[in-house]
């Protein structure tokens, strides 16, 4: 929506027009992080309600590492060159700090629990609890197993936890 759109331009996003007409959007370039506002919180809660969607979770790896808008790289570029904003290729180095941050070791725990915990699946029952405007709820149910996501909206926080057949919680990311 223009909106959306909008709000992802005035945080230095880009966008490309179908053939030059300025009403019909083709792309919106911006990393996932500057369209969030550069916020670690929001981005956390992006990313878990992605894990807790239907389907294999993409994530792209400068998204992981909370990267910015890169306009340096799309004015190096040239014209055409929008789709570079995203592109930016981290160093050894700066992959070794962003592992050392919580932003990174959240979203990586939350990626490891979709990947592990046998609530998800093809054959799995997703719940959706009926939405608010602040607040949404998934539940995923496997063979006895149990994961679910609880999100505050307005306030930006979500709780994820993992139940096994028994009861026993298996895994739990708070923020």
């Amino acid at each position: 929506s223009p909106t959306t759109i909008g709000v992802v331009t005035s945080r230095g996003g880009m966008v490309k027009d179908l053939h030059g007409a300025t009403n019909i959007y083709y792309q919106v370039n911006a990393t996932y992080f500057s369209a969030l506002g550069e916020s670690d919180r929001r981005l956390l809660l992006a990313r878990a309600v992605q894990v807790f969607m239907p389907g294999k979770p993409q994530v792209w790896y400068l998204d992981l590492f909370a990267g910015r808008n890169d306009h340096d790289a799309v004015a190096a570029a040239g014209p055409g060159g929008h789709k570079e904003i995203n592109r930016t290729n981290l160093t050894a180095a700066e992959v070794e700090r962003g592992l050392a941050t919580p932003v990174v070791r959240d979203q990586l725990d939350l990626l490891r629990f979709r990947a592990r915990c046998p609530a998800f699946g093809f054959d799995a029952d997703l719940t959706v609890e009926p939405a608010t405007a602040d607040r949404l709820v998934l539940t995923w149910r496997r063979a006895g197993w149990q994961a679910r996501l609880e999100c505050d909206l307005t306030a930006e926080t979500f709780s994820a936890t993992g139940v096994d057949p028994e009861g026993v919680e298996t895994f739990r990311l708070v923020r």
